[in-house]
């Protein structure tokens, strides 16, 4: 029965956190969306401007997948063209590991500090207080990865669990894992929360962390080809680039897990830190490699069936 329990408030405090997540996402839409439509035309007028706000706007809404979603919808009415949309996408592979970031601020007065000032903001009788609710749920994220840590302390030495996440360490099934999992829930924002907390609390080693969040960023990508689907051949192929830089840049990546993890393990001793730095160093490397090569990926895509 305590089992049962622990699991129920598991769960809950996960619902808690992913609707912290979608609300925060809806709220920072709410307040630039009109606004939004007008920068993409002219900020990806400059050679790296799609790559910048790619990054800067998944940062802000904290969901590559709405961005993801949102840039496949742009290319579908034509507001953007596709080499600005494949630069969105490059920008938010780097925007995206902010969560991974966000998740490692562990204080239990964090969240509640910015849910007590987000709802006092909202109270103010001005314009500002539409902002208030962004900054609430901004702390409600907080609030909930503190509730699952606490939740997940009673089970973190069950040998179960253990024996589940510690294959993990094996690359292959760590990538599967996380691409299996993100599929499921639609969310790479939770998935990498959850491996923060879990590798914070010594419940799962970094050589399994790494490879689930790797995995869960090639997950993340799959809304937007579910999106794509109805849409025109060119969105289609903006959701099939999505998938592909992910999913290259796991193999590029692939040879060099061990050297990531060592210098990561160099850079800093805290281990949440190190995921998120792994996270980072990796988008970062793949939204690189895949901006040198721009021109001739572009070329490589459209021969895709999907594009005829």
């Amino acid at each position: 029965m305590e089992q049962f329990q622990t699991i129920i408030l598991i769960i809950s405090a996960i619902a808690l956190f992913v609707y912290g997540l979608q609300n925060f996402s809806n709220e920072i839409e709410n307040l630039g969306a009109d606004s939004l439509r007008k920068w993409i035309g002219k900020l990806t007028s400059f050679p790296l401007g799609g790559f910048l706000l790619g990054g800067c706007v998944t940062a802000m809404v904290q969901s590559s997948t709405m961005v993801s979603s949102l840039t496949v919808s742009l290319v579908n009415s034509g507001i953007i063209t596709f080499r600005d949309s494949l630069l969105i996408l490059l920008g938010t592979n780097v925007g995206t590991t902010s969560t991974a970031w966000i998740a490692t601020f562990q204080s239990n007065l964090f969240g509640p500090i910015f849910i007590v000032l987000g709802t006092l903001i909202s109270m103010i009788p001005t314009k500002i207080a539409t902002a208030g609710k962004s900054i609430f749920y901004f702390g409600f994220i907080f609030f909930s990865l503190t509730m699952i840590s606490s939740a997940m302390d009673p089970i973190k030495s069950d040998p179960v669990l253990i024996d589940i996440l510690s294959r993990a360490s094996n690359p292959f099934l760590g990538i599967l894992y996380g691409i299996v999992i993100t599929v499921i829930i639609q969310s790479s924002s939770v998935v990498v929360g959850l491996v923060i907390v879990l590798i914070a609390q010594g419940v799962i080693p970094l050589d399994a962390a790494i490879p689930i969040v790797l995995g869960a960023n090639v997950g993340t990508t799959s809304t937007a080809l579910l999106v794509s689907f109805k849409l025109s051949p060119l969105s289609r192929l903006t959701a099939l680039a999505a998938s592909t830089f992910n999913l290259l840049g796991i193999c590029l990546l692939f040879p060099f897990f061990d050297l990531l993890e060592q210098f990561v393990k160099r850079l800093t001793a805290v281990p949440s830190i190190q995921v998120a730095a792994a996270f980072t160093i990796s988008n970062t490397l793949t939204s690189i490699f895949f901006l040198i090569f721009l021109t001739p990926t572009i070329k490589l895509l459209k021969r895709h069936r999907w594009y005829k």
